[in-house]
């Protein structure tokens, strides 16, 4: 007659279950603990039944596992089982050996759980993907950069100086993103960063002021570039290259659906002189126009008035974090 009566298990940090069995795997006993972990009513795991808790996928390398036990005395394997409530499933390292004294040939097998080890290694493996996925996208902008300021360049000096000042002007949104972790990044400190950068001063040139946004990388990106190229053109072409000019900047959210709006209003004002529209589309006018409707779905109305330039950035926040402030 076959002995059902629970083995001495060790105390083991994380044991989820002992188990004795035949060497085919029919289960014999299996501790109490398993129906709580699995909700598998009492009985109902003797024999094969106990292979009902153990995810399909994982049921072959079981088998598997079970099979090599059987040439070398052991195995192991990790696995899901199926939580009480049908709560979904948790890890577990299935340690199986031949019971020398046991009467029959007979196996004990324990479970521990190492559901916490696979949760950070998915966390892990998630950073990883989130990490390349970053970095194609960095190199892919900064190739659009080279590519354009080279095919908008009549010299090799104005290629190297313009192309520095927008590589530059990428580096300091790459800055605010490893600052910002998770949080997204602000977008006043994303401006105020780049005015600085810019040397722009005094402060009572510029007026700037809005709802605290916070920003995904991806459209910091974008929006980081279009703000260097904006700046640039105010101090050659526009206000902040006038003694007397002044530049204002507004921003604020707008609640629509399906996602908010990001509005931003940046209004260069002259005085004593007037500018044209561009003759061409450079790098700057390309990205406002085009790039950024195409990367970040922006809608952008860019006025050349002969009192200064206004522009209107229309940005949908679907990547962004946005709190009203």
């Amino acid at each position: 007659m076959i002995d059902r009566a629970e083995p001495p298990f060790p105390e083991t940090p994380g044991l989820c279950a002992g188990w004795r069995g035949t060497p085919d795997g029919r289960c014999l006993w299996i501790a109490p603990c398993w129906a709580t972990l699995t909700g598998q009513s009492e009985g109902a795991w003797l024999d094969l039944g106990w292979l009902e808790r153990i995810h399909p996928d994982d049921r072959g390398a079981l088998r598997g596992m079970w099979a090599d036990a059987q040439a070398r005395g052991s195995g192991m394997v990790d696995l899901r089982v199926l939580l009480a409530g049908e709560s979904g499933y948790r890890w577990l390292r299935i340690q199986a050996m031949r019971e020398a004294e046991a009467d029959g040939g007979q196996w004990i097998a324990t479970a521990v759980d190492v559901d916490d080890l696979y949760r950070a290694l998915d966390g892990e493996r998630m950073r990883r993907l989130a990490l390349q996925h970053r970095v194609r996208n960095t190199l892919a902008v900064i190739r659009s950069i080279a590519r354009r300021t080279a095919e908008t360049s009549d010299t090799v000096e104005a290629y190297r100086a313009r192309f520095d000042g927008r590589i530059a002007a990428f580096a300091r949104v790459q800055g605010h993103v490893i600052r910002a972790g998770g949080r997204g990044i602000d977008l006043e400190s994303l401006l105020a960063d780049e005015l600085l950068a810019h040397r722009i001063g005094p402060r009572h040139r510029v007026d700037y002021g809005g709802t605290d946004v916070r920003l995904s990388p991806r459209l910091a990106d974008q929006l980081g570039l279009a703000l260097h190229e904006l700046i640039a053109n105010a101090g050659q072409f526009g206000a902040l290259g006038d003694a007397d000019g002044r530049l204002t900047i507004r921003w604020w959210m707008q609640e629509t659906q399906p996602v908010p709006v990001l509005h931003l209003d940046w209004r260069e004002d002259l005085t004593g002189t007037t500018i044209a529209a561009p003759d061409h589309e450079g790098f700057g006018l390309e990205l406002l126009t085009r790039s950024l409707r195409y990367e970040i779905d922006a809608e952008v109305t860019l006025d050349f008035r002969p009192e200064g330039l206004h522009a209107v950035l229309r940005i949908p926040l679907v990547a962004a974090h946005a709190t009203a402030g």
